[in-house]
């Protein structure tokens, strides 16, 4: 993926694999993050990447970093327990 008002500077992937979160540092200098579950198209049986939040925006990189991390693992837990 790429966007045009950042850049990546970190992904994270929940260990199934079925969500990322990119970590972006904005033109801006502020940063966020959005994340993505893998959803399986049925007409065309493909597999693709669905936006699932759009974070706010921190000022520092290990904030948004951190919040970002969080969600992947609240995203691990919530896959383990069926949810």
């Amino acid at each position: 993926m790429s966007y045009l008002h950042a850049k990546i500077i970190n992904v994270f992937e929940s260990s199934n694999r079925k969500v990322r979160v990119d970590v972006l540092e904005r033109n801006d200098g502020l940063f966020e993050f959005r994340a993505y579950a893998e959803r399986f198209e049925e007409f065309t049986e493909e597999f693709y990447w669905s936006p699932t939040l759009d974070s706010g925006i921190y000022a520092s990189a290990e904030e948004a970093k951190r919040d970002a991390l969080n969600e992947v693992l609240a995203s691990d837990a919530r896959f383990k327990s069926g949810h």
